[in-house]
């Protein structure tokens, strides 16, 4: 199991293009898609699926009867709509072929343009995929409340007495922190204005030889070359690459990555590996 540290937030998990992709960030109690699942992931409580290819969600019953068993409450799984009636009749029938009776769970079916609350102080925006299957990514952000403009010059009794008399002071702002994009033939950077800005960005490179870039655009999936013109636009801190294609070793992906790379680049990009 893969575990890279991003400054603050920790990434576990796997990524292995056809096999399974599970990516758990603790600090935000929360999975990036679900295709196996770990034992020490049960507890985790916010599940976001990219799409409906079986290493990305098949982990899920285990997830849900796990919790079931063990009478932890259910988690929260977020979907792409249009898989969500499928999703949920296919989890009956295997709980009622393992149990003989419906597990209790809860799905949630997400469109694009939505932005949820799922934490007290997180919102999860939903942006457009781009795959061979309907498929969205994940833009999450920390809400925090910050003083308004026009009250930076007042002392803290007058700001107090301003709050005792019903005005509201401060206004609510959201610090970009991580995105996943999942198994896409592009990074959409212009559909929401803090992509670009998210302290972490997990990006797909499933292909990075140059005889692969005609079966990247089949499949598709991203190619190392299609991500290195991207770079420039990207603040993001740490940029990681997940879900490498099978036929490389991973002594070949750093090779190939990092002596493609820029050196101004090599620092911030990460492999996970």
């Amino acid at each position: 199991m893969a575990l890279l540290h991003c400054g603050n937030l920790t990434l576990e998990g796997k990524s292995s293009s056809a096999v399974a992709t599970y990516i758990r960030v603790k600090e935000l109690d929360l999975v990036f898609d679900l295709g196996r699942c770990p034992m020490h992931f049960i507890g985790t409580n916010h599940v976001f699926i990219s799409h409906f290819h079986l290493d990305h969600y098949f982990g899920l019953p285990i997830y849900i009867s796990q919790r079931w068993l063990s009478d932890i409450p259910p988690g929260n799984i977020y979907v792409p709509s249009s898989g969500f009636r499928q999703l949920t009749h296919i989890l009956d029938m295997l709980s009622a072929l393992d149990m003989g009776r419906r597990w209790v769970y809860r799905v949630t079916p997400v469109h694009v343009g939505d932005a949820l609350r799922f934490r007290q102080n997180l919102i999860a925006h939903i942006l457009p995929g781009n795959h061979s299957v309907p498929a969205v990514s994940y833009l999450i952000c920390e809400v925090r409340k910050k003083l308004k403009p026009e009250f930076h010059e007042l002392q803290g009794h007058e700001i107090a007495a301003l709050r005792q008399s019903g005005t509201e002071v401060t206004t609510e702002v959201q610090l970009p922190l991580i995105a996943y994009l999942g198994d896409t033939r592009g990074i959409p950077l212009d559909v929401h204005p803090l992509l670009k800005q998210c302290q972490v960005l997990i990006c797909e490179c499933t292909f990075v030889l140059p005889e692969h870039r005609a079966r990247a655009k089949k499949t598709m999936h991203l190619h190392l070359d299609m991500l290195l013109p991207m770079l420039d636009e990207l603040e993001s801190e740490h940029v990681v690459l997940t879900h490498f294609s099978r036929r490389y070793t991973p002594e070949l992906i750093r090779q190939k990555v990092f002596s493609r790379l820029p050196e101004k680049e090599r620092a911030r990009v990460k492999l996970f590996l």
